[in-house]
């Protein structure tokens, strides 16, 4: 199994397109079994949500869901207390839930390929996923 995280807030609500195409990509261009995470914020809406998961079911993959305002939320406040004008930011917070990923994914795992949502993956990632760190 191979387990690829994408972490994003999508305050307005276009930004889960993006990481629907880079999720779109990378199923079908790799050949295995994936399991994508998704570290997200209030902001994903359900309907987004659905479409992940829809997405997900017609290549018979796994997607998981992980709500860092309710998973870690200190930690989460312990982040924006560095950028009190948030919205002054050239990006969102979201740039900064990769982070989280140690402490949001189950600590079974390993291993994790964190992917960009706005990257297109145009190759099979088993050889990346295989590559001894």
């Amino acid at each position: 199994m191979i387990h690829v995280c994408y972490c994003f807030c999508d305050k307005t609500g276009r930004y889960a397109k993006f990481a629907g195409t880079s999720m779109s990509s990378l199923l079908a261009n790799t050949h295995s079994n994936i399991t994508v995470h998704i570290i997200h914020d209030n902001t994903l809406t359900s309907d987004n949500r659905e479409k992940f998961f829809y997405l997900a079911g017609r290549h018979n993959q796994i997607v998981k869901f992980y709500n860092v305002e309710e998973l870690c939320p200190s930690k989460l406040a312990a982040i924006k207390k560095f950028f009190p004008k948030e919205e002054q930011l050239r990006v969102t917070i979201g740039v900064f839930y990769k982070l989280l990923i140690p402490q949001v994914l189950p600590a079974t795992m390993n291993k994790v390929i964190f992917i960009d949502p706005d990257t297109i993956v145009n190759l099979d990632i088993k050889e990346l996923w295989q590559t001894k760190l």
